[in-house]
């Protein structure tokens, strides 16, 4: 069970500088940047970058929204027949599904449409509804010491309303929604030394009363999921509003969100929130995907979308001229020093061989908590030459640690 969990947004005072930029973006402006980016007039042409840009952003949701659907079948074929072999189909599908999410998350940070602040007319972006973490398990159902809790096991009628009004209404923690809410139903608590929860199939099989209301909340949270991450999609696509607003504003300051989304993401979140705050903690809750036990999975896909936004593709497909290709023609030394950033996070992470909730247990000697302490400090290191690029290319960006 989660208690409250403000100091994560406080460490080493990470995500205080970005928060009070976005509150100053005005109630009209929804999609306008925490800041402008440009220091001096442009002097190159940064429109093939923003078109790339464009792209990225299009392919990314376009596909995160795919892998959700697909998810979506599975736990509906698990819900339509439960058994043992339905749901490791349904895990599985949501392990499929979270690698293109994670590509995606290097366009937060800049209000786009999935963190925007809203306004009068237009809610916020649905980023918490989303992806938010860590979970309070015992407002959705059942723990461990305490039987019947949770909205599952209340008498209340279970709809998508409920379910939205409940998120992280009295703490952040108190999350229903989400990635990690069907995470959390799927898996069940995280008890198992060895390996992810295990919570049974059992659980779901129809007839009894608290096991119907589980299944009826995981097929809600699972629709809501996908629906928001359509919205998203939706507003990037070339008929949303975003991919408009993007069209009209200046091509660098589409680069300087490039940037500064890239980099807040490798500093604020993969350095601090999810590496540096669990290894602080020793708590096996702060650890981001902690049911599943998918957090380093989670991480490469963070950096595998940070690597391939600047080097303007998705997957295999090219999307144009890219950022990567613009600082090798300005600095090539300096294009070299982002790339052994970039290849060097990847290969400290690689060397982490156990799940990452039981590399946070161990001693501070252990060769293998230095090895992860290693590699946060080298997502940090990503942040930097990210830094470092923007400086080069004239354009300010503001990222807290960096």
């Amino acid at each position: 069970m989660r208690k409250h969990m403000s100091r994560r947004m406080a460490l080493l005072g990470l995500c205080t500088g970005l928060t009070l930029l976005a509150q100053s973006a005005g109630a009209t402006a929804v999609f306008a940047a925490p800041k402008r980016y440009a220091r001096v007039a442009a002097e190159i042409d940064y429109g093939p970058q923003a078109t790339s840009y464009l792209g990225f952003g299009r392919k990314a949701y376009a596909q995160a929204v795919a892998d959700a659907k697909n998810m979506a079948i599975h736990i509906n074929d698990f819900l339509d027949a439960p058994s043992e072999a339905s749901l490791a189909d349904a895990r599985q599908a949501w392990r499929d599904a979270r690698p293109a999410y994670s590509r995606t998350e290097t366009l937060r940070f800049v209000n786009s449409p999935i963190d925007q602040p809203g306004s009068a007319e237009i809610p916020p972006g649905p980023e918490l509804r989303i992806n938010a973490w860590p979970v309070n398990e015992a407002v959705m159902d059942s723990v461990r010491g305490a039987p019947g809790s949770g909205l599952i096991g209340d008498s209340v009628s279970l709809d998508e309303a409920l379910l939205i009004a409940s998120n992280q209404a009295r703490d952040e923690a108190d999350v229903t929604l989400g990635w990690h809410a069907i995470e959390f139903l799927l898996w069940g608590q995280d008890f198992n030394a060895e390996g992810p929860g295990q919570r049974s199939y059992k659980e779901f099989l129809p007839g009894d009363a608290q096991n119907d209301r589980r299944r009826r909340y995981l097929k809600l949270v699972t629709s809501i999921l996908v629906r928001d991450l359509e919205s998203v999609a939706e507003e990037w696509s070339a008929a949303g509003s975003y991919s408009a607003f993007i069209e009209k504003e200046a091509p660098v300051e589409v680069v300087g969100r490039l940037l500064h989304g890239a980099a807040s993401l490798a500093a604020i979140e993969l350095y601090g929130e999810r590496m540096t705050v669990a290894l602080d903690s020793r708590s096996q809750e702060d650890e981001h995907s902690c049911f599943s036990d998918n957090t380093l999975a989670d991480l490469s896909g963070n950096l595998e979308g940070i690597r391939w936004l600047l080097m303007g593709r998705y997957d295999d497909q090219n999307l144009g001229s890219s950022v990567l290709e613009l600082v090798e023609w300005r600095d090539p030394t300096l294009a070299g020093r982002l790339l052994a950033a970039l290849d060097d996070a990847s290969a400290q992470l690689a060397k982490l061989d156990q799940p990452f909730d039981q590399i946070i247990l161990l001693p501070d000697n252990d060769p293998l908590r230095a090895q992860a302490e290693r590699t946060a400090e080298s997502m940090r290191q990503v942040a930097v030459q990210l830094k470092a690029v923007a400086e080069r290319l004239g354009i300010d960006i503001v990222v807290p640690g960096v």
